[in-house]
């Protein structure tokens, strides 16, 4: 049986200071991987300058005009020679067993469409945190089918970056651009409903919390693009997995603006979520974190 050959593919935007990161941790793989495409997503630094620093051959530098990480990977995917897609953002790394695991996985289980992993996030000051995410036991480490309202909340806890798909899995689903940084949730959302995929226990990756890195952007643009994937697929949630997620949502969207220091904003999506979640603890605490007399105007008006 020939050997599966794997591309990676790394968007990549003012990311001159950080782009060592991720190739030091791909050239260091006890597999490494058969191709490595960085896409230069428009950046305005010196990239290539970067790059020059790594062997001559190993890295293939794509530049494109800016359009965001959905339209970087996507054209990743179109110029990949590889049957395997990896991603890996330009300020994370790999464990160096990760490729070698995931492949393992693939041959062992030929029906499985995508390998994830749990991960580590590294914080600015240098700590580390996790494993992410909270998972069941019992669905780590085997080969799992879901559909429906189980496949959308399985498909939100794959962070990327851990990701091995299989090219002719893809077929020709893409991401989404304008969904960021929500566009590659519903993405694995369209992927695995109902398609065989298999979690690892192990944490083979680790997201570095930097900021304007590319999956790290304001909570209105998170939480309303979460919204509006949410939303895309209320045919596989069904009317109560619909309420359940967008509540989720406003109810993340209220408690990080809350936080921020902005209580009337928090206010509005706590409305919006005890509108679908009446009984939420969570909601009330915001509401009287908030100003409850606003509150009760803003329900009084019938204001979402």
């Amino acid at each position: 049986m020939s050997e599966l050959t794997v591309t990676v593919i790394i968007p990549a935007y003012r990311a001159a200071r950080t782009i060592h990161r991720p190739i030091k941790s791909l050239l260091a793989q006890t597999r490494p991987p058969d191709e490595i495409l960085v896409i230069d997503d428009g950046s305005p630094d010196d990239l290539n300058a970067a790059l020059s620093t790594f062997p001559a051959g190993r890295i293939t530098l794509i530049r494109k005009s800016n359009g965001g990480a959905a339209s970087a990977r996507n054209l990743g995917i179109e110029k990949a020679q590889g049957e395997l897609i990896a991603f890996l953002d330009a300020d994370d790394y790999w464990e160096p067993c990760k490729l070698d695991r995931q492949l393992e996985v693939l041959r062992a289980h030929p029906e499985v469409a995508l390998v994830a992993s749990r991960y580590h996030c590294e914080t600015p000051d240098g700590g580390r945190t996790g494993p992410y995410p909270e998972i069941a036991p019992r669905d780590l480490g085997r080969v799992l089918i879901v559909s429906g309202e189980s496949s959308f909340e399985l498909a939100t806890r794959i962070w990327t970056g851990t990701v091995l798909v299989r090219r002719s899995s893809l077929g020709d689903e893409r991401f989404v651009s304008g969904l960021e940084p929500a566009e590659d949730r519903d993405l694995w959302v369209r992927l695995i409903n109902r398609k065989p995929v298999y979690f690892d226990a192990c944490p083979m990756a680790t997201l570095v919390l930097e900021p304007g890195s590319l999956s790290r952007s304001s909570i209105d643009v998170d939480c309303g693009n979460m919204l509006r994937v949410v939303r895309r697929h209320a045919g596989l949630l069904g009317p109560k997995g619909l309420r359940k997620w967008e509540a989720q949502t406003f109810g993340r969207w209220a408690g990080n603006l809350l936080i921020q220091g902005k209580p009337r904003d928090a206010l509005r999506y706590a409305v919006a979520r005890l509108r679908r979640k009446p009984f939420a603890i969570g909601g009330w605490w915001i509401v009287a974190k908030s100003g409850a007399v606003s509150f009760l105007f803003r329900v009084a008006r019938g204001e979402k």
